[in-house]
């Protein structure tokens, strides 16, 4: 299929059949300039903080390797343009129109058919910063590591600038999607599986012009690389589920993007989430009980040290008690003094001792 200026009206059968035998095909254009500049804008201020939306969260790029990416966040409180993942777009109005386009109503319903709605497992703005970019390395989008009941099928995959080989554009294994699941796990392939499934004559990049989009099967191995360009390479990207899809670890479906509703809830859902609620309800109580136990705790450590201080100034009050009087010196003069009646009395003595002498004689 050439690409097409215009947006894609209707996916004839041949068209189906390209797709499924390469797992991807390009489905033209799906916004006009005026709206791709429009959803620019909107990302790049969400990015900055100029548009605050609670329900948004953002991830850094680094430039350094996968593994070392930072965990997604909630938007940053001071902004920057050097954001790899920009999430939760199915909560902005701008990106929620494009999700409804009539063709991507149609390619939901293809895959899982008409009598069932569409939701989001996850709508965002993929970024390779001018000069940076982290190496995506090759993968499926799909596997256990995602925790749903049931794998998802299709993303769509739009450029927001000129996605091309030499700015870090999608590179796919065509066909590989036939496969199926390289692992029960999903997601990044191993050094084993990428050599044998990946040779390097059969890695075709996915030129997108701004504006248009790409339908691909989930299942197709894909990768991507740095952006050493001077502008950024940004495209918006969306994973329609089933509806009656589940998080297998909640219980709850997705967000509802095409159709009318999910069908009723199960009996067994519904008791977990008054369990929930009651452990949560007990987890506060406990907490709070704790805070008042550790405010009881500081107000005992406030006494006892009171105490102790009291204990120690008692002790030293006792020893001072205790302690031996030691006789006062004398007053200044009063040892002259006595010097000098010692010395008197001798005298005297000497004088008697000669007068009796005296008399004897």
């Amino acid at each position: 299929m050439t690409q097409s200026d215009s947006p894609q009206a209707h996916i004839s059968d041949e068209q189906w059949d390209q797709y499924f035998r390469q797992g991807f095909l390009h489905l033209g254009r799906l916004v006009d300039a005026d709206e791709l500049q429009r959803l620019c804008a909107r990302v790049d201020d969400l990015a900055l903080g100029q548009v605050v939306n609670p329900q948004v969260q953002v991830q850094l790029d680094t430039g350094g390797r996968y593994e070392d990416l930072p965990d997604v966040t909630a938007q940053p409180a001071a902004g920057t343009l050097l954001y790899r993942k920009v999430q939760g777009l199915e909560t902005d109005e701008l990106f929620r129109s494009v999700l409804r386009s009539p063709v991507l109503a149609e390619i939901a319903a293809h895959h899982y058919g008409p009598h069932t709605s569409a939701s989001l497992f996850r709508a965002m703005v993929m970024n390779k910063p001018a000069a940076q970019g982290t190496v995506l390395p090759w993968h499926q989008d799909g596997g256990d590591v995602w925790a749903l009941d049931r794998d998802p099928l299709i993303t769509i995959w739009m450029a927001l600038d000129d996605a091309t080989a030499a700015n870090g554009c999608v590179e796919v294994i065509p066909g590989s999607h036939r496969l199926g699941l390289v692992s029960a796990q999903g997601s990044t392939l191993s050094d084993q599986d990428a050599q044998r499934h990946c040779p390097q004559d059969q890695v075709l990049p996915l030129e997108v012009p701004a504006g248009h989009a790409v339908l691909m099967h989930n299942w197709l191995i894909h990768r991507s690389g740095v952006n050493p360009t001077p502008m950024p390479r940004r495209a918006f990207t969306a994973c329609y589920l089933d509806s009656r899809t589940r998080n297998i670890l909640t219980g709850e479906h997705f967000p509802l993007i095409l159709g009318a509703s999910t069908g009723p809830s199960h009996p067994y859902l519904d008791l977990l989430r008054e369990e929930q609620a009651a452990q949560a309800a007990s987890a506060d109580s406990a907490a709070e009980y704790a805070l008042s136990l550790k405010a009881d705790n500081a107000v005992l450590q406030e006494s006892i040290r009171s105490a102790t201080e009291y204990a120690r100034s008692l002790e030293a009050e006792v020893a001072r008690l205790r302690a031996p009087v030691a006789a006062p010196p004398p007053p200044a003069g009063v040892a002259e003094l006595s010097s000098a009646l010692a010395k008197a009395g001798l005298q005297r003595g000497r004088v008697l001792l000669r007068r009796f002498r005296s008399v004897e004689q």
